[in-house]
């Protein structure tokens, strides 16, 4: 797919609101591009697409501006519209709450129901949120150097000196937030991390630090089984969070879930389908349906408008 120059312009305007909204400099915020998204990315580039009368494209390669509008989500023309689900309301509630008070709460509940995506527009709308994807980062020594790369550090010692300077860092600031993703896929020893973590950032009764664990069935399963057996830091992760997994509240009972899913889906659809694919809402709506969550909507539309842009270029 060809990456336009207005695809472009869009990304640049992202990243310098990105960078504003979260009072860094170019050097932090280049290294955080880097860390976050695994590509190559200098802090000399900003400077060279900053100013719009002398942009110099060619410094950036395509594959990077592709990351890039993914992840602003301005490949298209059409910005995709947020629609307040059920989830969406309820996570952003969570995160708030999990902020403003250093609170820590772990959220299980359905697969592709919206969980991440409400976490990602909290963390990309508010001052120091760290989102974290605990499937790309498992492992302790990713885990850690992924954090690391956020506030600018490098590692000079070893992964827990590293651990210590990346936990400093992240409680100098005010009200941060640590968002724990597909946290079920990460290494016994980073929730053994997280348990000291607790420990560090509660001072005199008072947290220091909100974090936000979100998993589907697996890390509820894990969390059980693991008190349950008595595994190492087990017992003490559980009294972080109160020993209570928070859920959205959809009703259990399938055909009741099944309409309850409709109508989000159905305002998901309309509040992104474009004019010229109204005659494929019903089959958009349905193919989503069957997936038994929202994930796939995006999909969905955008496979149509591929196939309505084919016949009209075969009607040519």
């Amino acid at each position: 797919m060809e990456i336009t120059t207005k695809i472009k312009d869009r990304v640049i305007r992202q990243l310098f609101s990105e960078i504003e909204r979260r009072k860094m400099s170019q050097a932090e915020f280049a290294k955080t591009i880097v860390m976050r998204h695994g590509i190559k990315f200098d802090k000399s580039v900003l400077s060279q697409i900053k100013n719009r009368d002398n942009r110099n494209y060619s410094v950036i390669k395509d594959s990077t501006w592709m990351a890039l509008a993914r992840y602003y989500r301005v490949m298209d023309e059409c910005t995709w519209e947020t629609v307040a689900t059920k989830a969406y309301i309820s996570v952003q509630a969570h995160l708030e709450k999990c902020q403003e008070f250093g609170m820590w709460q772990v959220l299980c509940d359905r697969a592709g129901i919206g969980k991440s995506y409400a976490a990602k527009e909290y963390e990309r709308n508010h001052i120091n949120v760290y989102y974290i994807d605990c499937s790309e980062h498992p492992g302790k020594s990713d885990f850690v150097k992924f954090l690391a790369g956020i506030f600018g550090l490098e590692k000079t010692g070893t992964i827990d000196q590293l651990w210590n300077a990346v936990t400093n860092e992240l409680l100098l600031r005010d009200k941060p937030l640590l968002i724990l993703d597909e946290f079920g896929d990460c290494a016994e020893a980073v929730i053994s991390l997280m348990k000291g973590l607790y420990n560090k950032a509660n001072v005199g009764g008072m947290m220091m630090l909100g974090c936000y664990f979100i998993g589907a069935d697996n890390l509820e399963k894990r969390l059980q089984d693991g008190r349950r057996i008595k595994k190492r830091s087990y017992a003490e992760f559980w009294s972080r969070f109160n020993d209570r997994i928070t859920g959205l509240n959809y009703d259990n009972q399938p055909k009741i879930f099944k309409q309850e899913l409709r109508k989000e889906i159905e305002k998901i659809v309309d509040a992104n389908l474009p004019e010229e694919l109204v005659d494929m809402r019903e089959e958009i709506i349905e193919k989503s349906l069957a997936t038994n969550g929202v994930r796939a909507i995006s999909n969905e539309i955008a496979i149509q408008k591929m196939l309505a842009q084919k016949r009209a270029q075969l009607n040519k």
